[in-house]
């Protein structure tokens, strides 16, 4: 039985009772095994306990009085085996024997000497110690003892008066343990849909109903239409129930249970059910619907005032869940946030910025259109600027369209973000300049820069939709970022276009200083590039090299005009002028954003493959490959063209200079690429005209170039 849990926790009255009484005394169950400890033990019994033959020899005896009163209904008197009198008084509980209450350890006389020393030869104690202990055995009348047998009874039945009492208690006892047990199930997990699904399970395994639901409602609107299903269970894997809209009202606004019959998912008539409300601190937040009880019962009052409590219990936890899963999403957005902040402030591309904030909305907000327009200040339209998830059609359709008079022009006007839970709903000047069927909730806000609102960004849901403050304040957050990035970018085009110009122009003055230097930068690079193609580089390195043989004499713009027409030999003063010009031309040429390959093989296009060279004396594979490979084109345009102190070699004779230089002066795998170019390709380099013909070719190749290479 379950009452003797409680029966245990009754030593301190028992204790009492027995040395109020002048008897030892114990609980046991009704087989004999002992519930209580015995409390009040004479010094004989205590000492006969105290050997293991007289300890066997008394449980023995104690049993047997306990059985014999449990057996017999009533109280019983029995004389133990050393000559002590026990009281046995049943005691009953609910009608249903529960446990036996034994009191004793007194003689009605004087215990014979004889005996007590026949009990000391049996048990082997010390015949002398067990007769002193015999003495101060406690001598009873019988009308004395019978005093104390109803003093017993009297104890006995207010004891089990105390029984059935707890018995009462004892399911509320149950109520508190299972709410104890379920809020530790349903506070295990942090998952919304988790928690919902182990409280479920729990509540249905508590009350054998067939099957169930949770709805989570809208904090800011409680109702069916915006009630989240966080679990739902039903035998067979059926659907489960989900109570009408009018029901989940009720509970909310009312904060109580709800009975109802359920139809939908009976399989044979209606099915008894309840909706009771999750409440966090008085507010509602979700229900809680149970259905098919054994036996068609309906869930009585109590029932439902328990199934109450649980879903407080059940509304704290879910409410918890939700707000991890609320810290989840923002700490979502606050890492693709910082993400998209990267690659939009690491980057002046305006189509890679672009895309990482697009892509940014739509994974952290779900988006299924994300559209992006920017403001053409000559016509007043604005421009599809980039977008995720339009049609190709409506893109061509939407390409350019007009402000005025609608949302558009709204946001563009105040500088402050518009939010359209459903379109259906919209006033006029809330509504797109285009229509989509597809589109019926959206959120638009301005993209700034500077105090400037430079467009505008836009997210679409198909439904309805409850956008939360957070999901417009990461909106606007992007929108920031992307302003200021598209800015920056354009500032940078521009201020990189004004720089390219500029070398542009050094570059074209430098061969208009030396009329037997024209056309030699465009036949470098022209030979770099057929070389590079001989070598298998890839194309993007053919283009850099071919780059790099433009440029490659951009540093004698800062040549002194007598050093560098000189038509003799160079002073050594002269000549470590001449020397510098590959560091001044990498320095002009790296504020311009060139490719680090192409402004390393201007700085050591001077540098020899067995050391020696200029500006930082490499050697070997230390020398980058775009350098080496301007080395030998640059030696072997310099030796076929004639200067005014010597007449150009032939190419023959400038392939043999080449093939002794090898392994000094140039590298041996570039010079044998380079005497694999075919004549023809040769002879159409080197039939390259100068003059102002060659400056407008260098300038149109180098800016070409430069906007392929970036």
């Amino acid at each position: 039985m379950q009452l003797y849990g409680e029966l245990k926790y009754l030593q301190k009255l028992q204790e009492t009772m027995s040395r109020a009484l002048g008897l030892s005394a114990l609980i046991a169950y009704p087989d004999g095994r002992l519930l209580t400890e015995i409390t009040n033990l004479c010094s004989f019994c205590a000492l006969i306990n105290n050997n293991p033959e007289g300890k066997a020899r008394c449980a023995a005896s104690r049993a047997a009085t306990v059985r014999a009163a449990a057996s017999a209904g009533k109280a019983v008197t029995h004389t133990c085996h050393a000559g002590l009198v026990h009281l046995a008084t049943p005691l009953n509980v609910a009608g249903e024997l529960a446990a036996v209450l034994m009191g004793g350890s007194v003689a009605l006389q004087e215990l014979a000497k004889e005996a007590v020393l026949q009990l000391a030869r049996e048990t082997g104690i010390g015949h002398e110690e067990l007769l002193a202990a015999a003495i101060k055995v406690p001598v009873w009348s019988e009308e004395r003892l019978s005093a104390a047998t109803g003093m017993m009874q009297a104890v006995a039945e207010t004891v089990a008066r105390l029984l059935y009492t707890g018995q009462e208690l004892q399911k509320k006892v149950n109520e508190l343990t299972a709410l104890f047990e379920f809020s530790k199930t349903v506070s295990s997990s942090l998952e919304v849909a988790e928690a919902a699904r182990q409280g479920l399970e729990a509540v249905l395994g508590l009350t054998g109903a067939a099957g169930g639901s949770v709805l989570m409602l809208d904090e800011a609107e409680p109702g069916a239409a915006t009630a989240e299903v966080a679990a739902a269970l039903e035998p067979d894997n059926g659907p489960g129930i989900i109570p009408a809209g009018e029901i989940i009202a009720a509970v909310g606004r009312e904060a109580a249970a709800a009975h109802f019959d359920d139809e939908k998912n009976a399989a044979e008539g209606k099915r008894p059910a309840v909706a009771v409300p999750l409440t966090v601190g008085g507010r509602v937040t979700g229900v809680l619907t149970l259905a098919g009880r054994p036996g068609g019962q309906h869930f009585t009052g109590e029932e439902t005032v328990f199934l109450t409590t649980l879903g407080t219990a059940l509304g704290l936890a879910l409410e918890n869940a939700r707000l991890f899963r609320r810290v989840q999403e923002r700490a979502a957005m606050l890492e693709r946030l910082l993400e998209v902040g990267q690659v939009v402030s690491g980057s002046f591309d305006a189509d890679r910025i672009i895309e990482a904030a697009l892509g940014g909305v739509r994974d952290v907000l779900g988006a299924r259109w994300c559209v992006l327009r920017l403001l053409d200040e000559s016509t007043g339209d604005l421009v599809l600027r980039g977008n995720v998830g339009m049609s190709p059609g409506l893109q061509v359709e939407t390409g350019r369209i007009r402000p005025d008079g609608n949302l558009l022009g709204e946001v563009l006007q105040k500088g402050e973000p518009v939010v359209v839970e459903d379109l259906a709903d919209a006033v006029t000047s809330t509504r797109l300049p285009y229509s989509v069927p597809e589109v019926r909730a959206l959120v638009v806000v301005p993209v700034k820069a500077g105090g400037k609102t430079l467009g505008t960004l836009k997210i679409y849901s198909p439904v309805p939709r409850r956008w939360s403050e957070e999901e417009v304040e990461y909106l606007v957050i992007i929108a920031s970022q992307l302003g200021l990035a598209l800015e920056n970018a354009r500032l940078y085009s521009s201020l990189r276009k004004y720089y390219l110009n500029v070398v542009q122009a050094l570059a074209a003055a430098l061969e208009a200083r030396d009329a037997y230097t024209r056309g030699h930068s465009l036949r470098v690079a022209k030979l770099a590039r057929l070389c590079a193609r001989l070598m298998g580089l890839g194309a993007e390195e053919q283009e850099q090299v071919y780059m790099a043989g433009l440029l490659h004499d951009i540093g004698k713009i800062g040549v002194c005009e007598n050093i560098l027409l000189k038509p003799g030999p160079l002073t050594p003063e002269e000549r470590k002028e001449m020397q510098g010009h590959p560091e001044v031309g990498a320095r002009i040429l790296e504020p311009a954003g060139f490719p680090g390959g192409v402004t390393a093989a201007v700085r050591h296009h001077h540098e020899d493959y067995g050391g020696g060279g200029y500006p930082d004396g490499l050697s070997g594979e230390e020398i980058p490959l775009l350098a080496r490979i301007i080395r030998v084109t640059d030696a072997y345009d310099a030796m076929t063209s004639a200067r005014p102190y010597r007449k150009a070699l032939t190419p023959d004779q400038a392939f043999n200079e080449l093939k002794r230089c090898a392994g000094s002066q140039f590298d041996p795998r570039v010079v044998e690429a380079f005497l694999r170019i075919p004549g023809d390709e040769m002879v159409n380099i080197d039939g390259g005209g100068g003059g102002i013909a060659t400056l407008l070719a260098i300038l149109g190749e180098i800016f070409f170039l430069f906007k392929q290479v970036r």
